[in-house]
């Protein structure tokens, strides 16, 4: 399909009135049925939207955590979800019940930070890394540790591969390696370091995200090119490598240097990436492109600060998650208040779904 035939029939358009919370979120997933629209949040909760009913029912949240909840990921089986926090905790919780419960936790599975969290394909294990630059893995059923392997850095984000179930892993300093079946050993590394910098003996940027295409041959990671310190001074950007090779296969960049990273990709069935990229107020993009293809079919600036999109399952509908803040670190209190943060939840759907 051609650039302009997949414009003509996936260029987004919003559907409804996007769904609210008083805080800011880090990441919304669809769940594998697709009934069930799940966010994890900067003060420690988990909030929940049944999508069956119109308008949307706002569920009870789930309570557990003791900080930022920025990872989440679902059994495939869908009746579970699995959440991790930065003070290093992991919750399996059976998120479709009127009133979850909480499966089970351990309160102390990483030394401070989980910045990612995987799911095997066979639904038997998790992965999770972060921080204290370990990887490990957990039963899925039970919680109990499995294993645990030396990282060579700070663990930014984790995939399994759809077929082999081999483990990649992407770090602080841009590199995405592949890991042994038994995830102890490196396999290979992948080069991804123009995604990272030195920068006044300071270490900016890191691999962000890592999504598999459906069939495994293609791995996205996403972050921001020539990161120069602070928190938005760069280009958002996305890598599409071969999975085979290791070799780049192109380079999708977008914005100017204060648009931030981009914080999460996806894989559409019909054959392209979509991403989005957040900053400071109004600045992000989101962008679909087919690799191979020298620009992007669609992008946008129209809904920035994008933290997270999720497909639908059925494919006709895109949830992007917006982060909403004035404020920023040091500002003064207002009448005795600090003007914190929201979060917003735009569902687009597509033109012409497949």
């Amino acid at each position: 399909m051609q650039a302009n035939e997949l414009k003509q029939q996936f260029e987004p358009k919003p559907l409804g009135t996007p769904l609210t919370y008083e805080r800011q979120l880090c990441q919304a997933r669809y769940s594998p049925c697709g009934r069930f629209l799940v966010a994890s949040g900067y003060d420690a909760t988990i909030q929940r939207w049944d999508l069956s009913q119109d308008p949307p029912a706002k569920l009870p949240q789930l309570t557990a955590h003791n900080g930022w909840v920025q990872c989440q990921a679902f059994a495939p089986s869908g009746e579970r979800l699995f959440t991790a926090d930065s003070w290093g905790k992991i919750c399996c919780w059976n998120y479709t019940e009127p009133e979850p419960r909480l499966v089970w936790s351990v309160e102390s599975a990483h030394d401070g930070w989980i910045r990612a969290l995987a799911v095997c394909p066979d639904g038997r294990s998790i992965a999770t890394g972060g921080n204290d630059s370990v990887i490990r893995h957990w039963s899925a059923d039970s919680g109990q540790p499995l294993s645990a392997a030396p990282h060579p850095g700070k663990v930014f984000s984790l995939a399994f591969h759809p077929r082999d179930k081999t483990l990649a892993s992407g770090d602080l300093t841009g590199i995405v390696r592949q890991w042994s079946p038994d995830s102890k050993t490196v396999v290979r590394e992948i080069d991804a370091r123009v995604l990272y910098q030195r920068h006044n003996n300071q270490e900016c940027g890191g691999v962000r995200q890592i999504v598999f295409a459906a069939d495994g041959s293609q791995l996205v990671c996403v972050g921001q090119k020539s990161p120069e310190g602070g928190f938005a001074t760069g280009l958002p950007c996305a890598l599409v490598f071969d999975w085979s090779t290791g070799k780049l296969t192109q380079e999708m960049q977008v914005g100017t240097k204060d648009d931030g990273f981009a914080y999460d990709a996806q894989f559409h069935p019909a054959g392209f990436v979509m991403a989005t990229s957040c900053a400071f107020p109004g600045k992000g993009h989101v962008w679909f492109w087919k690799p191979g293809e020298p620009q992007a079919f669609y992008l946008s600036n129209t809904i920035p600060n994008g933290r997270s999109l999720s497909l639908h399952p059925d494919g006709k509908s895109l949830a992007l998650l917006v982060s909403l803040s004035a404020n920023g670190n040091g500002r003064q209190l207002v009448n005795g208040q600090y003007d914190g943060g929201s979060a917003r939840i735009h569902i687009l759907g597509f033109s012409k779904p497949a």
